[in-house]
């Protein structure tokens, strides 16, 4: 490469020096801003509310999800409600029910009380609410107000709670521990 009259010449091809220095300016700045555009644009799947399994829930891009995955119907009701419902219309399904009659509680977690207590912890024992979410929407199940979830989805993230549970079936990824299990479980409570 050889320097003429403030231009390069390499390979036969001349070029201004103020071009490539544009040119490298303008690519630096498209390194930096792109990952910032891109970022900025980008979406937690948690967050596009809707009603969606947890596999659906997960994917990263939600328009090109299977239609399988998503539509069904979320009219469960929140922990709070559960609470209310066992303490002032009697209902018995949150009272009469053990928690760990449905979910692996052999770690001494909750021992020997009802999907009312447990529900009713207020975080002192689960302080990520965990519990008292996947009470909820149990008893959500039964009453058939939620579709896109069934038991043994709601075992497994129990028991991923620590380890982690994959809402996409063979995926090692993405994984959600106790905080992303209650902020998927919400989207299924109104």
């Amino acid at each position: 490469m050889s320097e003429v009259n403030g231009q390069l010449e390499q390979s036969g091809v001349v070029v201004q020096r103020d071009r490539l220095a544009y040119r490298r300016r303008f690519v630096r700045g498209v390194g930096v801003v792109l990952p910032v555009v891109l970022t900025v644009g980008t979406r937690s799947a948690l967050a596009q509310g809707g009603c969606l399994s947890p596999s659906a829930s997960a994917s990263i891009n939600l328009l090109h999800s299977r239609p399988d995955r998503q539509g069904g119907t979320c009219s469960g009701r929140t922990p709070g409600y559960w609470q209310n419902a066992a303490k002032n219309f009697g209902n018995s399904l949150a009272k009469d029910t053990l928690f760990g009659s449905v979910f692996n509680t052999t770690n001494g977690e909750f021992p020997n009380k009802t999907m009312e207590q447990v529900i009713t912890e207020n975080g002192s024992q689960d302080p990520q609410q965990l519990g008292a979410h996947l009470a909820a929407a149990w008893c959500n199940l039964q009453m058939g107000w939620v579709s896109v979830l069934n038991v043994a989805t709601l075992q497994a993230m129990w028991n991923g709670r620590t380890l982690g549970f994959y809402p996409v079936a063979g995926a090692t990824t993405p994984v959600w521990y106790a905080e992303e299990i209650v902020a998927y479980l919400k989207t299924t409570m109104t």
